[in-house]
């Protein structure tokens, strides 16, 4: 996807620190050294044990402790008579058989609880293997990259992308095909993937607007354009674009808000 383009280059292989020549009282320190490499930067760890798997991105822990998964979205269950989004029971029963009931490590970043109280984490089997790529590369998920937790994005999304090229799971439904800015309507909020041109470039005094005609808008934080983008927001005017994330209206008007160049793709 375009946006990786923007990413510095990967840091140098673990291996590299393990050179032949090294006195073998720097072992453990070059070993602790690639160690940090496989890690999110303030990442730490813990082991616990899943009691119960309430849906494809959330989990509670055998000492009541609520986990959202970090960095993918799963298909939800349906509420107030809506329907479940079309393998949201795939998901949830993938991620019973991956961890309930069983021990796995608990992998923080940078935020460690989101704003209902949940933690945020990363799911790592006993063999290392993270949950997250899983469900991804089984098409059972979808890449999210949610400031200041993203140590894992490059990693991730290139997960989604060998399930979306194959068209496993979710990337063989209808459901989840981008919606045309021109289509959508009130009842489109939730998240979401949209596609269309940015028709003008606003600004208030915490956000950047990338406007998708009168309606709609990819809001993005000062703050975060600053920190991860890269280039000057007008360069987005007249973009043929694909977005994802949660939309919400405000004022008559959708909004769909992103923190991290990940969440938008640059079309041909």
């Amino acid at each position: 996807m375009q946006p990786f383009a923007r990413f510095p280059q990967k840091a140098p292989q673990p291996g590299a620190f393990l050179h032949s020549g090294f006195h073998p009282r720097y072992l453990r320190a070059a070993f602790l050294l690639a160690l940090a490499f496989c890690l999110p930067v303030n990442a730490r760890t813990e082991a616990v044990t899943v009691r119960h798997v309430q849906d494809g991105d959330s989990v509670v822990l055998a000492d009541q402790r609520q986990v959202r998964l970090i960095g993918i979205n799963t298909p939800e269950f349906g509420k107030d008579g809506k329907p479940d989004e079309p393998l949201a029971g795939a998901a949830r029963d993938r991620l019973r058989a991956l961890v309930q009931g069983k021990a796995v490590r608990l992998v923080l970043e940078k935020e460690q609880r989101d704003h209902y109280g949940r933690w945020l984490a990363h799911l790592q089997l006993p063999d290392d293997t993270r949950v997250e790529e899983i469900l991804l590369k089984e098409g059972l998920a979808v890449a999210i990259a949610i400031p200041p937790n993203v140590g894992q994005v490059r990693r991730l999304f290139d997960a989604e992308t060998a399930a979306r090229t194959a068209r496993r799971g979710i990337w063989n439904h209808a459901y989840f095909t981008p919606v045309p800015v021109e289509s959508l309507t009130g009842g489109h909020t939730g998240f979401r993937f949209v596609r269309g041109r940015v028709t003008h470039v606003g600004r208030s005094q915490k956000y950047l607007y990338l406007d998708m005609g009168p309606h709609f808008a990819v809001r993005i934080g000062h703050a975060d354009w600053k920190q991860y983008f890269r280039g000057h927001p007008e360069d987005w005017r007249g973009a043929q674009i694909e977005a994802r994330g949660w939309i919400s209206e405000q004022n008559g008007r959708l909004h769909m808000g992103i923190g991290h160049p990940a969440m938008l793709q640059r079309l041909p």
